[in-house]
């Protein structure tokens, strides 16, 4: 049995994609968000070519809780006087 390459790429980013989106596990290797971001946004540009707008728009909203944790992590938590 032959397997395509190409099969095995885009099984594996949609195997990437349900593990990032619904169970919340990143590799190792992306161990910040700006990482993260850099990530989501590669997974973005190839769902896009695949005309697959709903997995898109999710990992859209991802992108921008990790940009919220990245400002919230920037400011002080101690109220001045």
């Amino acid at each position: 049995m032959e397997i395509k390459v190409d099969n095995y790429l885009d099984l594996t980013i949609e195997e990437v994609y349900d593990v990032i989106s619904n169970v919340h596990i990143w590799p190792a290797s992306l161990n910040d968000n700006v990482k993260k971001i850099n990530f989501l946004n590669s997974m973005i540009k190839y769902f896009i070519e695949k005309e697959e707008y709903e997995k898109c728009a999710k990992l859209q909203r991802l992108i921008d809780e990790l940009e919220n944790r990245e400002q919230d992590s920037g400011r002080s938590r101690v109220v001045p006087n």
